[in-house]
Formats: structure tokens, sequence, C-alpha cells
């Protein structure tokens, strides 16, 4: 039998999510009173662990199971390039180490990547159908709270290749179901996906940390 996993990913992250969305440094960010330094150090954060999770994709893009989910449209890395190349005006911003959370993110990665490629499905999702559900409140967020006048330094935000954002995640949804999962597996990919979504609060407390220190 064949279990639909799109809503046991739904259902069982519910809380994950909540809990996320609780984190001091989201609500701030959705106050608005993020300073343009932190919110710059985040988008180095995002772009080791987007890195990270496209070149694992990459590598197993014809899997039986991940591959079913291979969407470059979805990938952010350049994105993050170009809004980083923004914001910090060309100043060495490969120089800036990562915080340790988001080394251990993208390590988290890479062990799924080497051990159980299905595992890499649940940051796929957590990650990839986040930015389209609610990119656009953020994007409108962040025009706001940096005075942007134009589009530059928004490039994360934006899905030039996706031009119905809900259309595709029906279809990412039904690729999700399409695959061949028994329901121990698919439970395993939920409890990852909750794995995600922890190791994403790690990540957002650790910019409170720089915050701090700031």
């Amino acid at each position: 039998m064949v279990f639909p996993l799109s809503d046991h990913l739904r259902e069982g992250t519910k809380e994950a999510h909540r809990q996320a969305e609780r984190t001091p440094f989201i609500r701030q960010f959705f106050a608005g009173r993020l300073s343009l330094d932190v919110y710059s150090e985040f988008l180095v954060q995002l772009f080791h662990i987007y890195t990270a999770l496209e070149e694992h994709q990459e590598h197993h893009r014809k899997h039986s199971v991940f591959g079913r989910i291979y969407y470059p449209s979805l990938y952010r890395r350049n994105a993050l390039i170009q809004d980083l190349n923004y914001f910090y005006e060309g100043n060495h911003w490969e120089d800036i180490l990562p915080h340790k959370a988001t080394v251990n993110y993208v390590k988290r990665i890479a062990s799924l990547s080497n051990e159980w490629v299905e595992g890499l499905i649940a940051h796929h999702y957590t990650r990839y159908l986040g930015d389209l559900s609610g990119g656009q409140v953020l994007r409108r967020i962040v025009k706001k709270t940096f005075n942007l006048s134009s589009n530059e330094g928004l490039a994360f935000y934006d899905f030039p290749q996706i031009t119905d954002h809900s259309q595709f995640k029906d279809a990412y949804r039904a690729q999700l179901d399409s695959m061949p999962l028994d329901e121990i597996t698919s439970q395993k990919i939920v409890d990852e996906a909750n794995h995600a979504f922890a190791l994403n609060r790690k990540v957002f407390d650790s910019m409170m940390t720089s915050t701090a220190e700031d």
C-alpha cells in the first residue's frame, strides 16, 4: 500500500512549524526589526544550507525516489549569491564563516546523502515548500524593512521559472505521493522533517546570539 507522504508531512510537522514561527528571530523578522547586518548574515547561513542541499540533489537527481522531486527551478543558491553581492557590495561575503548551527545542518544533509538518500526528501520539502508558501510575505517584509526601491536584494524570494506557485505545489505534492514508500519509511521521513525544523530553529537561535554580540 502506498501512503500519501504529503499528508503525513503536513500533519506530522504542524507543531514543529509553529515552534519555528515562534522563535525570537522569526518574530523579529516578521516585525521588521532585523538590522541589515543581521539579515545579510542570515543570507550567508542560507547560502551554505542551499548549496549543500542542491549539490546533493544534483548528485542524486536520478535516484528512483528522491529524483522524483528534482526541480532545478526551485534552486536558491544563485539567487542568494545575487542578494549577497548586493547587500555586501562585493565585500567578500564568501569569507564569512558559517555558524556552528549551520555547519551542523550541512553535515546532516551530507550524512543523509551518504547513508539514506530518501531522508533528503524531508529537507527538500521543509525548505522549498516553505519558500514557495511564505516567500511572498517575507519578500514584502524585507522590501519594507530595508527600504528597497527595486527588486535588487530580493532574488531569494523570486522563482522566475514557476509562474503559478499553487499549481506547482500541487504537482510537487503529487510527486511526493507517487513515491513507493511503506508506512515505516514514510514516518521516518516525517521524523526527519521534524529534525529539519529543529536544525532550522538552531540556525535562527544562532542569529539571535549574533544580534546580542552586536
